[in-house]
């Protein structure tokens, strides 16, 4: 079983580079797709003059930076335009992971008729993180998550740790970093909301998926590396700034999919801005 790999790059393309020669043998992969998000720095023309020469690798660059969902959205299209490859593997360049365990994954999603499978995030110390998988959140949890009130209810949208103790485990939501997508689905459901820009594009695919009764397994012995993201980094100088952006993303989140009435829109707004005012 292969796949396409398809890999955003914007003003990044050292890492992008190291990415390449980490899978580029991979045999389980027959095709990289690399989409540069109208980079500023030159990366493009780094990029296509390195790989010009091998007919694995294909270099596309968007028409202007409108963020990870719509540079991920453009290269799954092109991998299902040109290709028609059944499955797509969605990946950041910060990432490492070896050919087997994308095996399991393709294994997965080839044997269980879902839409989307991920292996368990660490971070580059070798740390399980916490929110390896969610689920879609309501109202309540999205505004009010990790705060006092929310613990006083106990509400989270996290699983608890009884849900991952099998072998699979059936979510709703998986992080962006890393995930195999079945290439048609991840199309007929309009891929990620290219109107956000960044941040919680994957609770809004996780709940596109599951409107559309399409599911998603986490393979809870198939592990990942996340370094983390230096593209994010140079955009976003201050965790103010990020932690805006995702408010901002949540708002998003709150008023086209959840629905939420006024009252609770204004409610979450001014929640967030209070945590960022709050913040240095």
């Amino acid at each position: 079983m292969k796949c396409s790999c398809v890999v955003l790059n914007y003003n990044d393309s050292d890492t992008v580079i190291e990415f390449i020669q980490r899978i580029r043998d991979y045999k389980n992969i027959e095709n990289i797709v690399i989409v540069d998000n109208m980079s500023t720095d030159g990366s493009f023309e780094r990029l296509s003059n390195l790989y010009s020469e091998e007919s694995k690798i294909n270099i596309l660059q968007t028409d202007e930076n409108k963020g990870y969902g719509y540079g991920n959205n453009y290269g799954v299209s092109y991998v299902y335009k040109t290709f028609e490859d059944k499955y797509t593997l969605i990946s950041n360049p910060d990432v490492i992971f070896s050919e087997e365990m994308l095996n399991d994954l393709l294994d997965t999603i080839d044997n269980n008729n879902v839409s989307v499978v991920s292996g368990v995030q660490f971070t580059k110390e070798d740390v399980e993180i916490a929110d390896k998988a969610w689920k879609v959140p309501n109202a309540f949890e999205y505004i009010f998550e990790g705060s006092k009130l929310a613990k006083l209810f106990k509400v989270s949208s996290l699983y608890k740790g009884e849900h991952f103790k099998s072998a699979l485990s059936r979510v709703d939501c998986v992080p962006g970093a890393m995930l195999l997508v079945n290439t048609k689905d991840f199309l007929d459901i309009g891929g990620y909301d290219d109107r956000m820009f960044l941040y919680c594009e994957e609770t809004t695919l996780g709940y596109k998926l599951m409107k559309a009764g399409l599911s998603t397994l986490l393979v809870n012995n198939a592990g990942y590396i996340h370094i983390g993201s230096t593209s994010t980094g140079k955009e976003l100088a201050t965790k103010k700034a990020q932690k805006r952006l995702i408010y901002d993303s949540r708002l998003f989140f709150l008023k086209n999919y959840l629905r939420v009435n006024r009252l609770t829109y204004s409610i979450a707004k001014w929640n967030y801005n209070r945590i960022v005012q709050k913040m240095k």
